[in-house]
């Protein structure tokens, strides 16, 4: 009987013995491990991981201080619980975007006026408005000449007023600068001074004789045009509210003339002609 109870206990024991062992063995194995970039391996207790730093304790002092390493240096954390978190080499130069590289929120509609025109006394106003992903545009550009004897093309004309529409394509999209190509076509009306003699039938009062004179007169003449455009610039955004067009068209325009506003024409002024126009561009954009 009495060896019975002995095997008993004994049984009891080398149980209790190779639990504890186990737990231990446990204990020894169950610590995380950190890989790095560099091949070094580290075993511990990883205690916080932060965006930029992981913090953690080492196995062979784990009441000891507390260390770091930077996130970049990481490879791989294998958890005690047998999770695993892999971390991608982060390329710099995508994570630090410059401001143009994203596109950017801005209205689709927007008003402008030209302060370049404004130096030869001509108002230019323009309405814009941008398609859905900001790549094509349509603006309806529109002009008056104040005093349009201060500016005349290479045929001698002044522009009076002119009315159009241009589309725009902007090659990388609404960005803080973005560019952009276009064409245009417009109407309009320009003014041209015109020279032109007259024979006029006289009669001396002394001898009671007719003769000829001819004299010499100068006409406003009102000509009618239509032009194509090509334009190219960039637009500035610095806000999503106000933007600065900085560029330029080169328009051909064709003249033709209006009989209806000119009480002298022939076959010399019919000949409108035509104009290699360059207009600069500098319109202060509001946008909404």
């Amino acid at each position: 009987m009495n060896e019975i109870t002995n095997m008993k206990n004994s049984t009891l024991q080398f149980s209790l013995s190779l639990l504890i062992i186990l737990f231990l063995s446990v204990l020894g194995f169950s610590q995380d491990q950190i890989f790095l970039r560099s091949g070094e391996k580290i075993e511990g207790k990883v205690l916080e991981v932060g965006t930029d730093v992981i913090k953690y304790k080492s196995k062979t002092n784990p009441e000891g201080p507390i260390y770091s390493k930077n996130i970049s240096d990481l490879l791989l954390i294998n958890y005690a619980s047998g999770t695993t978190e892999i971390y991608e080499l982060q390329n710099p130069t995508s994570s630090t975007k410059s401001k143009n590289d994203s596109n950017i929120d801005i209205g689709n509609h927007s008003i402008a006026i030209n302060a370049a025109t404004l130096l030869f006394q001509q108002l230019e106003i323009d309405y814009q408005y941008l398609f859905p992903k900001g790549i094509v545009g349509i603006s309806f550009p529109l002009a008056y000449a104040m005093n349009p004897g201060v500016t005349r093309s290479n045929n001698g004309h002044a522009l009076l007023w002119s009315a159009g529409s241009d589309l725009k394509f902007f090659t990388n999209g609404q960005k803080s600068a973005s560019f952009y190509l276009g064409f245009g076509f417009d109407v309009g009306q320009t003014e041209r001074t015109i020279s032109h003699s007259e024979e006029l039938m006289q009669n001396d009062p002394f001898t009671g004789q007719s003769y000829t004179s001819i004299i010499y007169l100068t006409e406003e003449v009102n000509n009618n045009f239509y032009s194509l455009s090509g334009l190219i610039g960039v637009e500035l955004n610095p806000t999503k509210l106000l933007s600065v067009d900085i560029g330029g068209r080169v328009s051909g325009r064709s003249h033709f003339l209006d009989n209806q506003y000119n009480n002298y024409y022939d076959g010399s002024s019919q000949r409108g002609g035509l104009d290699l126009i360059v207009r600069p561009l500098m319109r202060l954009r509001v946008r909404f």
